[in-house]
C-alpha cells in the first residue's frame, strides 16, 4: 500500500525533559468541544465513508512502511539527561505543529474487524517501540493506523500504566504522546476522560503492584487538565460511589493539590503583564546591585505564583536585549544562580518560548533582537539551563516567522560550530567575577591563537568578548612581549592587530600608550632574553607614530629614537 503522508513536526526541549513533581503542562491546545464537532463532521463526509470500506492494513505492513521514513520525519534520538522538567508550553513544540492535510489523513476510522485483545497487543507494540526509540512520529502513525477509536480509552490506561513502572523520562514521553494524539484529534477529550475513569476504577488493583500509584496518576491527570486534554467537570462527573473510596479520594486530593494556583492553557493575560512589570523592576535593581540573593528575597516577598516564574526569564532577557553585553552577561549569571531555587528548568524553557513567540514585536524596536536572543539560547544551553535540542531542531517553516527562523538558525549554528568551544559561555564577554590572573591568561591565549592563525577578524571578536577595555594596556604589552620571542612575521602581526583595534575603536590611544610605556619600562629585563628587544620595540612605536595611532607623537618619536640608539 502507498506510504501515508508524513507528519512534519519537531521536538525541542520538552520531548527530552522528564516529568518533575513541580512540572505542570501549559500547552496551547484548541478547545476540545470544537475539535470533537469537527471530527464528527469529518466522520460524516463521503471521503471518510468510502475510507471505511477499505481493508485495514496489517501491523506488519505498517512497520514496513514506517521503517522507510524520510529524514524530515526523524525526531531527536533521546531525551537530555540534564533536563528534569517539562511543561505543556514546551510540549507545544512537539504536539501542535502538524499539517492540516496530515491530520485529516491520520483521522482514525472505525474498524469492526479489530478485537479488544488485538488492539491491546498492537498498542503494546507501539508503546514499547516508542519508549525504546523515542520516535513520536511513528507512534502517532501506528496508533492512527490501528483504526479502532472504540478502544481508545485503553491508550490512556495502558500508556499511563506502562509509564508508571518507568523513569520520569518515559513518563514525560507518554504525556507527550497523549498530547500529540489529542491535538491531531485521534484521541478525543471524552476518550481521555474515559481512560482516566477506567484507571480510577482499577486503582485498588494497581496499588497492589505500585504503592505510589495515586501520586503518579494524579500527576498525569492534573497535567491533562492543564494541557486542555479534559476539563475538571469531567472529573467531577465521576460516580459518587467511586469518589467515596479511600484510594480515589487520595487521588483526587492529589490532583487538586497540583492544580492549586495553576491555570489551564490561555490563562489570564492581564495577570501575566502585571507580574512582568513587577519583575522588570526587580531585574533592573539587580543590574545595579549585582545581588542575586536580593532578587531571590524579592521574589519571596512578592509571593510570585509558581506558574508565573517563567516571567522572570522573559522579563530579565527582554530588559537586557537593548543593554550592553555586561548587563546581558549579568542576566545569564542571574538565571544560573536562580536555577533550582526558585526557578525550575521548566520555567527557563517556558520563558524562552514566550520570547520566541514575541520576537517579531521585539525586532520592531530592536533589529538586533534575534541575534541577541540566539546568544542567550546558546548561553543557556552551555549552562545546562535548557536542552540543546530546543534550538537544534527547527519547526516546520510554514509555522514560523522569519525572525523565529533567524533566531533559531543562528543559535543552532553557534552550537554546531566545532571551533566555538569554550566561548559558548562567553557570548557576552567574560564573566564579571573573572580574576585579573584569569583575564591575563585569556589575553595570552588569544594572542597566541592570533599569531598562529593570523585571523585578525577573529582576534577582534575575541577582544570584544573580553569586554575589558580598562585592561587593554595589558593586551598591548603582552602582544609586544610575545612577539619578541617569535619570528619577524609575529612582529608584523602585532602591528597589524594594533592598527585594526584602533580602526575599530576597540583600543583607545591612551591604553595603547600605557601598554607601550609598560613594555619600554620592562625592556631592560626583556633584553636579557632577546638582545634585539629595544630595536623591535622602537620599530613598533615608530610605525604607530607614522600612522598617528599614539597620542603626543613627538614624545613617542623621541622614545623610539632613544630605544633605537640603545
Amino acid at each position: 500500500p502507498p506510504r501515508p503522508p508524513s507528519i512534519k513536526m519537531t521536538s525541542v526541549a520538552a520531548a527530552e525533559q522528564p516529568i518533575n513533581d513541580a512540572a505542570h503542562i501549559n500547552g496551547s491546545i484548541a478547545d476540545s468541544d470544537s475539535k470533537q464537532s469537527k471530527a464528527e463532521q469529518r466522520s460524516q463526509s463521503p471521503k471518510n465513508k468510502a475510507a471505511r470500506a477499505k481493508a485495514t492494513i496489517s501491523i506488519q505492513e505498517f512497520h514496513r512502511m514506517v521503517n522507510t521514513s524520510s529524514e524530515d520525519d526523524v525526531l531527536p534520538e533521546g531525551p537530555s539527561a540534564d533536563a528534569t522538567n517539562a511543561d505543556g508550553h514546551s510540549r507545544k513544540w512537539v504536539a501542535e505543529w502538524a499539517d492540516g492535510e496530515v491530520m485529516e489523513a491520520l483521522q482514525p476510522l472505525n474498524s469492526t474487524g479489530c478485537t479488544l485483545e488485538d488492539f491491546k497487543r498492537k498498542l503494546d507494540i507501539c508503546l514499547n517501540e516508542f519508549l525504546t526509540n523515542f520516535d513520536l512520529t511513528e507512534a502517532v502513525r501506528c496508533i492512527a493506523e490501528l483504526q479502532a477509536p472504540q478502544y481508545h480509552e485503553h491508550i490512556v490506561k495502558r500508556g499511563v500504566l506502562r509509564a508508571m513502572d518507568r523513569t520520569d523520562r518515559e513518563r514525560e514521553l507518554v504525556a507527550v504522546l497523549l498530547s500529540s494524539l489529542h491535538v491531531r484529534q485521534i484521541l478525543s477529550s471524552e476518550q481521555i476522560a474515559d481512560g482516566f475513569l477506567v484507571l480510577a476504577q482499577s486503582l485498588d488493583d494497581i496499588l497492589i503492584d505500585t504503592p505510589d500509584a495515586c501520586s503518579l496518576i494524579a500527576h498525569f491527570l492534573a497535567d491533562a487538565v492543564l494541557d486542555g486534554l479534559l476539563s475538571r467537570a469531567s472529573i467531577r462527573a465521576w460516580p459518587s460511589e467511586l469518589t467515596s473510596s479511600a484510594p480515589v479520594a487520595r487521588l483526587l486530593h492529589a490532583v487538586e493539590g497540583r492544580l492549586v494556583g495553576r491555570h489551564p492553557v490561555g490563562g489570564d493575560a492581564a495577570e501575566g503583564k502585571r507580574w512582568r512589570e513587577e519583575l522588570r523592576g526587580v531585574v533592573a535593581e539587580y543590574l545595579s546591585s549585582h545581588d542575586a540573593d536580593e532578587v531571590r528575597r524579592r521574589l519571596v516577598e512578592l509571593a510570585v505564583p509558581l506558574d508565573m516564574y517563567h516571567e522572570i526569564v522573559r522579563a530579565a532577557i527582554e530588559l537586557a536585549l537593548d543593554r550592553r553585553d555586561l548587563e546581558r552577561e549579568l542576566v545569564c549569571q542571574l538565571l544560573s544562580n536562580l536555577l533550582g531555587d526558585p526557578l525550575l528548568p521548566l520555567d527557563i524553557v517556558r520563558g524562552f518560548e514566550a520570547l520566541l513567540a514575541r520576537i517579531d514585536d521585539l525586532t520592531i524596536d530592536l533589529p538586533s533582537a534575534p541575534a541577541h536572543l540566539a546568544a542567550f539560547l546558546v548561553r543557556a544551553a552551555a549552562d545546562d539551563l535548557i536542552a540543546p535540542a530546543f534550538v537544534r531542531t527547527l519547526p516546520p517553516d510554514a509555522l514560523q516567522s522569519e525572525q523565529q527562523r533567524s533566531t533559531l538558525t543562528q543559535a543552532r549554528a553557534l552550537l554546531a560550530a566545532s571551533h566555538f568551544g569554550d566561548r559558548r559561555r562567553n557570548v557576552f564577554g567574560r564573566s564579571t567575577d573573572v580574576s585579573i590572573e584569569t583575564l591575563k591568561q585569556n589575553i595570552t591565549d588569544m594572542i597566541r591563537e592570533y599569531f598562529t592563525s593570523a585571523d585578525a577578524a577573529e582576534a577582534l571578536r575575541c577582544v570584544r568578548e573580553l569586554d575589558a577595555a580598562p585592561f587593554h594596556h595589558e593586551l598591548v604589552k603582552r602582544m609586544l612581549v610575545l612577539s619578541l620571542d617569535g619570528p619577524e612575521r609575529e612582529q608584523q602581526l602585532a602591528y597589524t592587530l594594533t592598527a585594526a583595534l584602533r580602526s575599530e575603536e576597540l583600543l583607545s590611544a591612551e591604553q595603547l600608550a600605557l601598554g607601550c610605556q609598560r613594555a619600554v619600562d620592562a625592556e631592560p629585563d626583556l633584553r636579557l632574553d632577546n638582545p634585539r628587544s629595544a630595536a623591535i620595540l622602537a620599530t613598533y612605536i615608530e610605525r604607530c607614530c607614522a600612522e598617528d595611532l599614539l597620542p603626543d607623537v613627538d614624545t613617542w618619536a623621541r622614545t623610539a629614537a632613544a630605544l633605537g640608539g640603545a
